[in-house]
């Protein structure tokens, strides 16, 4: 049989509660998941947090966002064009 298309994920505000334990269980299951957060240090802890309980490193990125703020959603836009090319599920 082919191979699964790779799928990619953005869950916002998963530095904590239940936007982290999505990000967990997406990535355990082979999805490449963006963890985003407003605060940088805490999204970055979080994403260092994941790895530490099996996560892989190339199913786990972080990145800065802050939904009120449009500058901030352009550049996690461009940063999933670039990097990934689509998207296909948002939390």
């Amino acid at each position: 049989m082919g191979e699964e298309a790779k799928r990619y994920a953005v869950v916002t505000g998963a530095n904590k509660g239940l936007g982290y334990g999505i990000c967990k269980k997406l990535a355990a299951r082979g999805v490449t998941v963006v963890l985003t957060a407003r605060d940088e240090k805490r999204g970055l802890g979080a994403v260092e947090k994941l790895k530490q309980f099996g996560v892989s490193s190339d199913s786990l990125v972080f990145h800065q966002l802050d939904v009120t703020d449009p500058s901030s959603i352009a550049s996690l836009t461009h940063f999933i064009t670039t990097t990934f090319g689509k998207l296909d599920i948002l939390v």
